[in-house]
């Protein structure tokens, strides 16, 4: 039961992201607003880079990821030919959930037909971190849809997934690891 909530909890982080691109879609999405979005926060990002008084980190901001790539990255980690070093660090801390990686591929064995990914629109909150949408759909049938906020932390010189928000992801699913306290 533990194991299926761990998976479960990273199937909703990573699903919940995918699933907020499927519901978007079928919710009519208004693709314009969300280009715009995308694109205003681009501008003010390259506005800031360009100000004469931005500081040494604003001018060393990386361009902001789109959801596709934020959502390329989960499911990158959730991949069983993924190294364990590798996986670990696509995590905020990720050496601490290493002793919970048998979890994870166990829930994704309990539920096979799930879905999830990260949607639009992608916000960069100034302050190193990104904020998104996750979708999950646990048994890929569309009608138990879950969806979560998850920030992403710049960390040397990658976007992880921030530790706070893949521990509360697990605990919403009864799932508790020593990683989370």
């Amino acid at each position: 039961m533990i194991h299926t909530a761990f998976t479960r909890t990273v199937c909703v982080a990573a699903g919940l992201a995918l699933a907020a691109t499927v519901a978007a879609c079928s919710a009519g999405l208004d693709e314009a607003a969300v280009e715009a979005a995308r694109s205003s926060a681009n501008a003010a990002l390259s506005s800031t880079v360009a100000a004469p008084n931005a500081t040494a980190t604003s001018a060393a901001r990386p361009p902001l990821p789109t959801a596709a790539e934020l959502d390329a990255q989960i499911k990158r980690a959730l991949d069983p030919a993924l190294p364990d070093d590798e996986r670990t660090a696509l995590i905020e801390n990720g050496d601490a959930f290493r002793d919970a990686i048998p979890d994870m591929y166990q829930a994704m064995r309990d539920n096979p037909h799930a879905t999830y990914g990260v949607v639009d629109p992608v916000f960069d909150n100034r302050d190193g971190t990104l904020t998104a949408t996750m979708r999950l759909d646990k048994d890929g049938t569309g009608t138990a849809v879950r969806t979560t906020i998850v920030h992403f932390v710049r960390l040397d010189d990658a976007w992880k997934i921030s530790r706070t928000d893949l521990c509360g992801i697990l605990r919403s699913a009864n799932y508790h690891t020593p990683a989370c306290g």
